[in-house]
């Protein structure tokens, strides 16, 4: 075949074309498994990071391996609630996948993720939630994981991350001294009403100030967006916060019959009374 040819230069294009999209597409398939465990890692990360553990993951010789090592030892439940506040049972596995997709989660507001985790903390055990939530930043999408202590009210972690705000500014939503100033911080006020928490532009600006932080410096857009994400997505989890807090001093959560089951319990109680 005469290589100066046009039919020899396309046919050659052609097979050219077919065999890399078939390495590429073999490549994909394979690597696939290991991105998705990859992407859970990372997920399980976070979600440790809000109650202070998993800290040795950089040094670990297997960090997937240590990081769902220590995700099973301190998540002790994961569960569902909807927007009335009703628990469901779920495993792991689901309440992990549901995250994979969270502005639909929150579209819908009828199986919103819930880790129960249980800390070692100021000499005793204690138990957190850890919320997931969604956002926008300025240049795309914002995310982020906040545990709060069993009263349903005090920040006791906070990790934020982002899809591609500006370094230096927006982007620093993921270090550490921003996060850091949300310990401590509560999302109801003193009557009892949810007031998430703000972002005040200003060094400073949040001093003595329980419900809010110093936003970004230079990043007015990427603050806005967290803070309206905190607010949004927390808003949702409100019934099943005040849930938690009305049974608090009776019934541990972890006892609280899941909602398709309390009708049928109550039932049985009446019986039993009778």
């Amino acid at each position: 075949m005469n290589k100066q040819s046009n039919t020899y230069i396309v046919a050659y294009a052609t097979i050219l074309v077919v065999v890399v999209a078939a390495v590429l597409s073999f490549a994909a398939i394979k690597l696939q498994p290991m991105q998705e465990a990859n992407v859970k890692t990372e997920k399980m990360g976070a979600i440790l990071s809000t109650i202070g553990e998993g800290s040795e993951a950089a040094t670990a010789p297997d960090k997937n391996k240590y990081i769902e090592t220590e995700f099973a030892k301190y998540i002790t439940r994961a569960f569902f609630v909807d927007s009335t506040g009703n628990a469901t049972d779920a495993t792991t596995e689901q309440v992990l996948a549901s995250l994979n997709d969270l502005p639909s989660v929150f579209a819908s507001r009828t199986a919103m993720p819930v880790f129960e985790a249980t800390v070692s903390k100021d000499g005793g055990k204690r138990t957190e939630y850890v919320i997931p939530m969604t956002g926008k930043g300025l240049w795309g999408a914002v995310w982020g994981y906040v545990a709060l202590n069993a009263d349903c009210n005090t920040v006791e972690g906070a990790v934020f991350d982002h899809k591609g705000e500006t370094p230096g500014l927006g982007a620093e939503i993921s270090g550490k001294p921003f996060q850091a100033q949300f310990v401590g911080k509560q999302i109801f006020n003193k009557e009892g009403e949810f007031v998430s928490i703000d972002l005040l532009k200003g060094q400073g600006a949040s001093a003595g100030n329980p419900s809010a932080v110093d936003a970004i410096s230079g990043g007015t857009l990427t603050s806005n967006g967290v803070k309206a994400m905190l607010k949004e997505c927390l808003n949702d989890y409100v019934p099943f916060f005040e849930k938690v807090q009305s049974t608090a001093t009776s019934v541990p959560m972890t006892e609280i019959v899941p909602a398709a089951d309390s009708a049928a319990t109550a039932q049985n109680t009446e019986g039993g009374a009778k």
